[in-house]
């Protein structure tokens, strides 16, 4: 996949820094946006699939609308996905699956509350939304990756679980992406053994 053509939407936004290609996916970034889930709409506007990433978010949501704290030191993205007739059903189970791998790439357990959380410690480390839009899906992920334990309240972070911080937050998207793209060939070679395998991965 070489790079496409970037949206003009996205090239007068002010807060876009820079376009790089990462693991084949093309990845949009910026500094401080409202939400990444609103930032996405301009590539399915344009017809076409990415992921963006913001620093922070000032209106970042969850499910039902409830606010998402989004503030410097996360990693806050929407990946826009082409619709597919296999996944409406299981793209909320591949993500998840996807978001305990790359975790545990960082020596940190983690399991799924259900539908869209995943726990560590008893407490939330990262979440998941996902909207439908047309043809395409724009999965919206945040991680707390090196949040400080006052921006977090309920929540956990991966630095304050290694004690350390995560000194390259672009790692931690690459091994989402490298692990997301295995479990959607995975789901759809072996449906049945991997709905076993996030399901094993759910706080019972």
């Amino acid at each position: 996949m070489s790079f496409q053509k970037i949206p003009s939407d996205i090239l007068e936004n002010k807060e876009f820094k820079y376009c790089r290609l990462m693991e084949q996916e093309s990845v949009y970034w910026f500094g401080s946006v409202s939400s990444t889930m609103d930032v996405a709409t301009y590539l399915i506007e344009d017809g076409v699939t990415g992921i963006i990433v913001a620093e922070e978010q000032t209106s970042g949501r969850g499910r039902y609308g409830k606010k998402w704290f989004s503030p410097s030191g996360g990693l806050y993205c929407s990946w826009v996905m082409k619709a597919e007739e296999r996944f409406p059903f299981f793209l909320s189970e591949v993500v998840a699956l996807s978001l305990v791998e790359t975790m545990r790439f960082f020596r940190i357990i983690c399991n799924i509350r259900f539908p869209n959380d995943i726990i560590s410690q008893g407490k939330k480390l990262a979440g998941i939304l996902i909207e439908r839009k047309e043809d395409f899906y724009n999965v919206g992920i945040g991680i707390n990756v090196n949040n400080k334990v006052s921006c977090v309240e309920s929540g956990i972070s991966m630095n304050l679980i290694l004690d350390r911080p995560i000194d390259e937050i672009e790692e931690v998207l690459k091994r989402f992406i490298i692990c997301l793209h295995i479990n959607k060939k995975n789901f759809s070679e072996n449906e049945n053994f991997y709905l076993k395998k996030w399901s094993n991965n759910l706080i019972k």
